[in-house]
């Protein structure tokens, strides 16, 4: 199946193009596919972050963190927040304790904090760091509220994908079978085989995408991953009813989407990716 194509017949329209080539898991070729480059071609880059609330002993261990090198703020980080964690279970245990003997919550703020008016307020946003009544009988009291500290914390980097959309309209009986090769080539190899006597996959086909015009590679178009084709639209006459002698569709519309096989980083974008 090497060597498929479309249009047959290259004009001027036609001089930028899309190569698929694919490549079975153990390097095997499965051929290639030189498609013409369609309208909207998307590049899209995402990052994952979630929104967290560090809390009192989540934003003391940021601070404490920062300043030193990675592995450093890690280890610093993570002995910090175990040690804030266990205090903060510390006071909740000895604060329910107390009130049980004194009774009261202002009897447990005058023996946390000797009264001293900044004391106070640390004592205020250290309980409504433990959540529960506690917390919230403290902040109606008080009149203060714990800053939960909320942070864009960097999570995950999305893998990319890449949707292509044909619209193939054949001027020849060539260029019709040419199609429907072209069809049976990407689904044939979105697919994967069956091992183990049916119990098991074996990953399917990769295809290298690349872009050229004129004969020669696109700088401008960043370069794609090996990727997998996750989806395949064929759609039959999408703009008419009109059959050939032969029964062949009068246009058939193609749409694809392909996922890449890892995530980029930043060295992969200087590499041009």
């Amino acid at each position: 199946m090497a060597g498929l194509k479309f249009p047959i017949e290259q004009d001027e329209k036609y001089k930028a193009q899309v190569r698929f080539m694919a490549k079975g898991s153990g390097g095997s070729f499965g051929g290639i596919a030189n498609l013409y480059f369609p309208e909207a071609v998307s590049f899209a880059d995402g990052l994952v972050y979630d929104n967290a609330n560090l809390g009192i002993a989540g934003e003391i261990a940021r601070r404490a963190s920062g300043g030193y090198s990675d592995f450093a703020s890690d280890l610093i980080g993570q002995n910090i927040a175990k040690l804030a964690a266990s205090s903060a279970a510390k006071v909740a245990e000895g604060a329910t304790s107390a009130m049980d003997t004194l009774g009261n919550t202002q009897n447990l703020k005058n023996l946390v904090t000797g009264n001293n008016p900044m004391a106070n307020q640390m004592f205020s946003l250290g309980v409504q760091g433990m959540g529960g009544e506690i917390g919230a009988g403290v902040a109606a009291g008080t009149g203060v509220t714990a800053n939960p500290h909320k942070r864009s914390i960097f999570r995950d980097i999305a893998l990319r994908t890449f949707t292509f959309s044909f619209l193939m309209s054949p001027q020849s009986e060539t260029e019709s079978q040419a199609i429907e090769d072209i069809v049976d080539f990407f689904r044939e190899n979105a697919y994967p085989d069956k091992i183990l006597g049916g119990f098991g996959y074996k990953f399917p086909t990769k295809f290298y995408i690349s872009f050229f015009y004129g004969g020669r590679k696109m700088s401008q178009a960043p370069k794609i991953l090996p990727s997998y084709l996750t989806s395949v639209n064929t759609t039959l006459n999408p703009r008419s009813s009109s059959f050939f002698k032969d029964g062949k569709a009068n246009e058939v519309q193609l749409t694809m989407s392909f996922q890449e096989e890892r995530a980029l980083d930043k060295d992969d974008i200087k590499g041009g990716y």
